[in-house]
């Protein structure tokens, strides 16, 4: 799957788009396959390392917490 990820912190500069790890459905759980996504203040404020200290990351880490799809997997 392809995703748009970083590998430490700072601006839009960072972000790569490349292959990540397959996820898969737990119990109670769907996966969709993403047809759209966004990348709000959140997302920036995150990737730009204001979390940090709140919320440290683990690299590589993907952006996005706003998408919308379709469910292929249930758990």
């Amino acid at each position: 799957m392809l995703a748009a990820q970083f590998r430490s912190y700072g601006g839009p500069e960072v972000l790569e788009i490349d292959e990540a790890w397959e996820p898969h459905a737990g119990p109670g759980q769907v996966r969709i396959t993403v047809r759209a996504a966004s990348i709000n203040p959140v997302d920036w404020k995150v990737r730009a390392g204001f979390m940090a200290d709140f919320s440290p990351l683990t690299f590589p880490a993907i952006c996005g917490s706003d998408a919308a799809g379709v469910v292929d997997e249930f758990g």
